[in-house]
């Protein structure tokens, strides 16, 4: 596999692959660093890794002679390949996420914390050595670079490693400052590891089959290593809940289980109740199983919003985990909503926006977060969940009182919020267009095709096609309705 030569027309195959191996790791820095200093940090490392790649091609530091084939893309200034711009950045910061979690930043002495990050940015600078003991030589052997007068290390000469040392510490200096200034609210997560694995696995395959026996072993341990960190230090976003002030500006991350106790601080979240076209509630019990408010029945969904998330993607991102449902529209109706208490010796506090949303399809609950579903009437709800003697949850008991008090929610209200869904969805936009007295026979058929490019399901495409039968009597109907 290693022998066979890759002609220089296949070369946006290895840009594509760079591409696809660094991926994982920049969506881990998404959700550690949010969009905008994900891409600053990646655009910093990445244009440090071409310049110091540049010197060394140029000057000989520090990796000594080298240059590029066309096998990497296009190199910019005839020089280096675009790609090392992808290429070395996930192997740094696989290294710093490794440190960073042995090494914890603590709120201890300075002189502690000086050693720690001394400690980090040498341990990133060694594990970088490491991984290129692994790719380089595989590299050398496929042809995407050579060094001149080979080297003692499967053609890679000494100079490369002390170089990988020095350029692997300059990036560590860049990401400590860079932490430091940013103080980022969740650990180094385990995640940004995953392109690193890939690489690493990708390579030690290379060596398998080019008979290169010591960054084959040196691989199989590495990739040991990577899965056994992985299993230690590995967290679910979605896991952690985000402390805040009173303004709901964030202060601080737990893991969700550790965080609800006895005096829970107080944290970011959500509620929604979503209702049916006949102006029906839906109701979730609680799973059995959950550490707060177990097996009680409460409003249509709620949950915790993730660092780098806005309130309504985190209330979409819960419909779908928990009820399998998805919404075209939420009305936040009660921006402000908090609330504390208590049950069993565990606390909720949490600023709670309540949103408002209606849905056609029904639910599909997730049996790890909810053990029952029903559907009620509003105003019934509304009598049952004022008496705490019902078992309800006090969220939701809470939330109905001031959306009854205001007026935000009576009947009158959910049917003009029902008649606003009609309104803005793809059939009923068809309906008011299509359907005009006198259109056209083509103009409705025209219409009705355009529909189809929007995103339907399967049931609405078929309302669409029914709608041509319609179109040509010029008969107004609209399929909103029948829903």
């Amino acid at each position: 596999m290693a022998n066979v030569v890759i002609p220089p027309s296949l070369a946006w195959v290895s840009g594509i692959n760079v591409i696809l191996f660094a991926a994982p790791t920049f969506w881990a820095t998404r959700w550690w660093l949010g969009w905008r200093d994900a891409f600053l940090l990646w655009g910093a490392l990445g244009v440090l890794a071409l310049v110091i790649e540049t010197s060394a091609i140029i000057t000989g530091f520090p990796y000594g002679h080298f240059g590029y084939s066309g096998l990497l893309g296009f190199r910019l200034f005839g020089l280096t390949p675009w790609t090392v711009f992808l290429a070395w950045t996930p192997l740094v910061l696989a290294a710093y996420a490794i440190a960073r979690r042995l090494f914890e930043a603590k709120p201890l002495a300075v002189s502690y914390q000086l050693v720690a990050s001394i400690l980090r940015i040498v341990l990133t600078a060694v594990l970088l050595v490491v991984f290129d003991l692994v790719l380089d030589p595989g590299a050398v052997k496929i042809g995407f670079w050579r060094y001149e007068g080979g080297g003692v290390f499967y053609g890679v000469p000494v100079s490369n490693f002390v170089g990988w040392l020095f350029s692997g510490a300059i990036a560590g200096v860049v990401l400590e400052t860079f932490t430091w200034i940013k103080r980022p609210l969740l650990p180094a997560p385990a995640q940004m590891i995953s392109s690193t694995f890939f690489i690493v696995s990708f390579w030690t395959f290379i060596a398998f089959f080019s008979g290169m026996y010591w960054p084959l072993a040196i691989g199989i341990v590495v990739i040991a290593l990577l899965a056994a960190f992985y299993s230690k230090y590995h967290y679910a976003f979605d896991d952690m809940i985000v402390y805040c002030d009173e303004s709901g500006v964030p202060t601080g991350t737990s893991r969700k289980l550790a965080a609800h106790d006895g005096d829970t601080k107080r944290h970011l979240a959500f509620s929604i109740f979503l209702f049916n076209d006949k102006g029906e509630l839906l109701l979730q019990q609680r799973a059995l199983t959950k550490k707060t408010w177990p097996g009680v029945w409460s409003n249509s969904c709620c949950g915790h919003v993730m660092l780098h998330e806005s309130t309504e993607s985190a209330a979409r991102r819960r419909l779908k985990y928990e009820l399998g449902m998805r919404v075209d529209k939420l009305h936040l109706i009660l921006p402000d909503f908090r609330y504390r208490a208590e049950k069993d010796g565990v606390v909720e506090n949490e600023i709670c926006p309540v949103f408002v949303g209606f849905a056609s399809a029904l639910p599909r609950p997730n049996p790890a977060e909810v053990n029952d579903v029903k559907w009620v009437d509003w105003e019934q709800f509304v009598v049952e969940v004022a008496d705490p003697a019902n078992g309800y949850s006090p969220w939701a008991r809470e939330e109905v009182e001031l959306l009854v008090k205001g007026g935000s929610l009576d009947r009158s209200r959910i049917r003009s919020w029902d008649r606003y869904r009609c309104e803005a969805s793809p059939l009923c936009r068809f309906h008011q267009t299509a359907f005009l007295e006198g259109a056209p026979d083509d103009l409705a058929v025209f219409l009705a095709v355009r529909a189809l490019a929007v995103d339907l399901s399967i049931e609405e495409i078929a309302f669409v096609l029914f709608a041509l039968y319609w179109a040509r009597s010029h008969k107004p109907v609209c399929l909103c309705q029948s829903f």
